[in-house]
């Protein structure tokens, strides 16, 4: 089974700072689109006032409800037009570096591929 390793960039939010003191846990990854999405032990976090649904190629969003970390690098089934669109409004909390990893990497990641979020 793969084992995903993406090297983040923390961003100055609420998110990213609870989030940062979690301890390190492993999930299964799940796929909706051109979005992958897994879910974290982490409790806690609310939806932040500059939450939204459009993210861009390089974000790493957390999606309060799902209680999921959130990837997007494509069309998802709520997309219109060419936008990275997720199910409902989430928080940007982290970035990555798309010179490293690129579209081809996310789509080589399959439903049940494992993650884990090391602090």
């Amino acid at each position: 089974m793969l084992t995903l390793i993406i090297e983040l960039i923390l961003l100055e939010t609420k998110t990213a700072d609870i989030i940062s003191k979690s301890k390190d846990f492993s999930s299964s990854i799940s796929t909706w689109g051109d979005e992958i999405y897994f879910k974290t032990p982490i409790n806690g976090i609310k939806l932040e006032e500059n939450a939204r649904d459009t993210i861009d190629f390089n974000e790493i969003a957390y999606w309060v409800e799902g209680n999921s970390i959130a990837i997007g690098f494509g069309i998802t089934p709520a997309s219109i037009n060419d936008e990275i669109s997720l199910v409902s409004k989430v928080n940007i909390w982290a970035e990555f570096d798309k010179k490293i990893y690129n579209i081809d990497f996310f789509r080589s990641i399959n439903d049940g591929n494992i993650i884990k979020l090391i602090n």
